[in-house]
């Protein structure tokens, strides 16, 4: 009997195998492991229990080995059995007194608290934002010790949260010495004077003739696009002139370095962390109106079909007739303009004190208003184009996902005073074709011309997630006409055209968004599925990405005629390595845009609790569901405080009471109060009225 079970144990370690992977652990204790290799090509994380941790933190790398299937109800789970490299030596966290010890909690929802004992606190206080270091890591069922390194900043402090999160982040907002010192030389007065413009204008077209404008938001600063426009006899000769950031920033400079580094603009709410110091990005590169401005243009002539027939990319100089406001435009082309009001400038007013601050911004208003009216025609013109190809693209099977975006604003403190669900309208969607269109006109260019590249690409769904998808599809009542080997764009694309105006549009967007792949910069040209495109890149916005500003630079010695194949071998190697950077530093940035804006939304309603908001449900889980209210914001309500037992049907995502057949389904509208909402979690809990 002994030699049989040993047989048996024999028998079950050679089935046993293990991974190595990323693991993220919840504030509630347990885990999942994010492996490096496909788990059978599933794609699956691996739970991890409390008892099975084995002293691993949030972000450790860690080999785990495998508990057999069947004793397991939540999918695959493991066991960590070593902790190939630690994430963190030190943390970021808010610190709670507890009397005897404290306590430092990280920002978000993952992560462990870190004891800290009193000696270890240093200057910290109730709710400060501290950086810890880590003194002893988790063993035996003790969580990990800490000591208090610094207070980034209290919790009375306008913008401490931000600070934060810049600081967990390892981002450093100020710029060193020998950058900040590269920008003033480049951007001093006169560096575009009458001599540089006349040996720039010998090899660059001149443009400054054009009816030529910007659109933006209303506090951008970093104008880095343009748009011309005309009617030829065929259809419409599109100009999308961008600033000529590489003319400034040479490849292996200080700046250069730094913008690799840093790989884009990141924006938290009313703060921005640049890639280029302001003398560029909102300077000397800016494209402001009435200055002369060196430029990169794509000029496009595209039919009456949308179709791009032809195109040109040279190095020009431009002078921008007007600097427009994306709202402004909107309203004049939704006929929302008294185009016959005049503006006559108050002297007056300008000293503006408490009394008359809401009547300067109507005239600040008014005066944007008359702006885009007189550009009206070429807005009309552009109106028509952005239609065209618009429609063309959804004909291609491009997705347009209908997801809800906040908009927050905050008073001078970071206090946030509303949360709106921001709307995309007609001039928002008109520079977005535009750009679209640039982007793909050069990416098809330099794809067919073999120079090294960096492209933007959007790989197909995996078959998995596909049918994760028809799953849930069913469950809500909608046929999907495709398997494992169709997975087309188009039939994606026309299930969201069919539900144009169905309560359901926005929660099918948004899952049908999480079962694709994040797009990502890459050297080879794979496509964009979600765009239906099969070649596209970014050459838009090299002011905020770094992607854009290299291929300006491999643009650019095309033209010049520069592109040796000495220097195109060593492109081969820039692309590569600035793909990889630059896909990591935006995930980071959306991580950090993703947590200030939960953050900000629990602030937010901590203001409203006890407060009764009608929502749709957006989420159903065994747990509970979640709702989502008209500002976007979203809450949990736990299974725990209905009136009733529920059961989860997984497949068909809803809760089923067990005493009187009560149905919670995706889409539901649904009254809640809010319970408590923590701004240090980002986490707000509501409860059912009706």
């Amino acid at each position: 009997m002994k030699r049989q079970f040993k047989r048996k144990i024999r028998k079950h370690k050679k089935k046993s195998r293990t991974v190595r992977g990323r693991i993220s652990v919840t504030k509630s204790g347990f885990g999942f492991l994010t492996p490096e290799d496909d788990l059978d090509g599933r794609n699956d994380d691996i739970f991890i229990s409390r008892s099975n941790l084995n002293s691993a933190m949030n972000g450790d790398i860690v080999k785990v080995e495998m508990m057999d299937q069947k004793y397991s109800s939540r999918g695959p789970e493991g066991c960590v059995k070593e902790i190939l490299e630690r994430a963190f030596t030190k943390s970021v966290g808010i610190y709670f007194d507890c009397d005897r010890f404290g306590i430092v909690s990280p920002m978000g929802k993952n992560g462990v608290d870190i004891y800290i004992q009193k000696k270890n606190a240093g200057k910290a206080r109730q709710g400060d934002y501290v950086e810890v270091s880590i003194t002893k890591y988790p063993k035996g069922g003790r969580g990990p010790e800490g000591r208090v390194l610094s207070v980034i900043a209290n919790d009375k402090e306008p913008g401490g949260d931000i600070k934060a999160i810049l600081r967990e982040y390892d981002v450093n907002v100020d710029f060193p010495l020998a950058i900040a010192d590269e920008a003033k030389n480049v951007s001093a007065p006169g560096y575009i004077d009458d001599r540089v413009l006349r040996e720039e204008l010998k090899r660059r077209t001149d443009l400054r003739d054009l009816e030529i404008i910007t659109i933006d938001g209303p506090h951008s600063k970093d104008l880095d696009d343009a748009i011309s426009i005309k009617k030829i006899t065929n259809g419409y000769r599109l100009g999308v002139h961008i600033a000529d950031v590489s003319h400034y920033v040479k490849e292996g400079g200080a700046m250069d370095d730094e913008a690799f580094q840093r790989g884009n603009s990141i924006y938290l709410l009313d703060q921005v962390v640049p890639m280029l110091p302001s003398e560029l990005s909102n300077g000397i590169c800016s494209l402001n109106e009435g200055v002369d401005r060196l430029t990169l243009s794509c000029i496009m002539d595209i039919n009456h079909k949308g179709e791009i027939i032809d195109h040109r990319i040279e190095e020009t100089v431009i002078n921008s007739k007007g600097r427009l406001v994306y709202d402004d435009v909107s309203d004049l082309l939704e006929g929302k303009i008294d185009e016959t009001q005049e503006f006559k400038e108050d002297s007056e007013n300008k000293s503006i004190g408490p009394g008359n601050i809401r009547e300067a911004k109507k005239d600040v208003h008014r005066k944007n208003h008359l702006k885009a009216v007189e550009h009206k025609k070429m807005l009309k013109t552009m109106e028509e184009l952005a239609i065209l190809l618009e429609k063309k693209r959804q004909e291609d099977g491009s997705l347009d996902f209908d997801l809800d975006e906040a908009e927050i604003h905050v008073d001078k403190n970071g206090i946030p005073q509303e949360i709106v669900n921001l709307d995309r309208r007609i001039a928002n969607r008109m520079i977005e074709e535009f750009m679209l269109a640039a982007n793909r006109t050069v990416a098809e260019e330099y794809f067919w011309m073999n120079y090294p590249f960096v492209y933007r690409i959007h790989e197909k769904p995996d078959t998995e997630n596909i049918m994760k998808l028809k799953t849930f599809m069913a469950g809500i009542g909608i046929k999907m006409s495709l398997n494992a080997d169709n997975i087309h764009s188009k039939v994606l694309a026309q299930i969201l055209k069919d539900l144009e105006g169905d309560v359901r549009l926005p929660m099918v967007s948004s899952v049908m968004l999480r079962s694709m792949q994040k797009a990502r910069y890459s050297p080879e040209c794979s496509g964009h599925y979600g765009l239906a495109f099969k070649f596209y890149c970014h050459f838009t916005s090299p002011i905020r990405r770094y992607p854009d500003l290299l291929i300006h630079r491999i643009i650019k010695e095309h033209i010049n005629k520069t592109a040796t194949s000495e220097r195109l071998s060593h492109y081969a190697e820039v692309v590569q390595e600035a793909s990889e950077q630059s896909s990591n530093t935006e995930i980071r940035a959306q991580k950090m845009e993703r947590q200030i804006e939960k953050i900000k939304k629990a602030q937010f309603m901590e203001a409203h609790v006890g407060e009764e908001f009608s929502g749709v449900i957006s989420g159903v889980t065994s747990f509970g569901f979640y709702v989502q209210l008209e500002n976007t914001v979203e809450g949990l309500v736990h299974v725990s405080t209905l009136d009733d037992n529920y059961d989860f049907e997984e497949g068909k995502f809803k809760l089923i009471g067990r005493a009187d057949g009560h149905e919670f389904n995706l889409g539901d509208f649904v009254k809640v109060r809010v319970a408590k909402a923590d701004k240090f979690t980002g986490h707000i809990d509501f409860q059912l009225v009706s």
